[in-house]
């Protein structure tokens, strides 16, 4: 998994992102980012940032090798599945908790923030 800090770049200077995200309560997170939520790497081809949920994801190597950014995550237990997304191509892996904490920064601003609780 990778655990480095990402880019602060905006969504203004990323424009076009695709996410692969089919649970209702996961696109509910993204808040009010401009994503298109698409089902096949074709519907991503003019994406410049692609996010892919790898638990619900059977095309790994077809989003893996399109030219845009891409970020899978999935399960922190399942890592055989997070090394098959980097063998696929994808830019950048994480677990899930990972990577709906640094949503809002990839977002660049645009999604809800963590909630805080003490800390």
């Amino acid at each position: 998994m990778n655990d480095e800090v990402v880019s602060d770049r905006s969504i203004t200077e990323r424009p076009g992102i695709a996410a692969r995200v089919p649970n209702l309560m996961d696109r509910s997170r993204f808040g009010a980012a401009r994503v298109s939520f698409i089902d096949a790497p074709d519907q991503a081809s003019a994406a410049q940032m692609i996010i892919v949920d790898l638990d619900r994801c059977n095309d790994l190597v077809g989003f893996g090798s399109l030219d845009g950014h891409t970020i899978g995550f999935g399960s922190h237990v399942d890592s055989d599945r997070l090394a098959q997304a980097t063998d696929a191509g994808f830019d950048e892996v994480m677990a899930r908790s990972v990577f709906f904490r640094r949503l809002p920064r990839l977002l660049g601003g645009a999604g809800p923030q963590p909630a805080r609780n003490g800390g």
